[in-house]
């Protein structure tokens, strides 16, 4: 396994030597997403290929796909700017419920807290302040 690994990044950086033929490049890729995908899902044992060629294989595919085809996931891009904008709201949504708390508006503060856990954002209070975390 560990060979046909290598070989298939080797086959397809030699596809993009001849005359730039990315058609075939991503054909020879292709042709290995069976083999990672088993990997993937347990059917093959991935200690089989070794991490000098599933090294390799990240290597590879990161330079062919990304680097040099100009691929990139646009679901992540800007991911920072959405944790920013996110992480700016939940502050604004913690000093309301701050603020609630205050006044002694239970039922405010309760409400936030609630409507928050509904949408798997626990709020954690503490002597640092009030944090906020996705998930449980």
């Amino acid at each position: 396994m560990a060979i046909e690994i290598e070989e298939g990044i080797k086959a397809a950086f030699e596809e993009m030597d001849d005359d730039f033929n990315v058609p075939k490049s991503l054909a020879r890729l292709f042709e290995m997403c069976a083999t990672i995908n088993k990997m993937a899902d347990g059917q093959l044992d991935v200690n089989d290929a070794g991490q000098y060629s599933l090294d390799i294989a990240k290597k590879g595919f990161k330079n062919l796909l990304i680097d040099i085809y100009g691929l990139s996931d646009e679901s992540a891009a800007g991911t920072d700017d959405h944790m920013n904008q996110l992480d700016g709201l939940m502050k604004l949504v913690i000093d309301m419920r701050q603020q609630a708390r205050q006044n002694k508006d239970w039922p405010t503060s309760d409400k936030i807290r609630d409507t928050l856990a509904a949408i798997d954002i626990e709020l954690k209070d503490g002597k640092e302040g009030t944090k906020w975390v996705i998930g449980k």
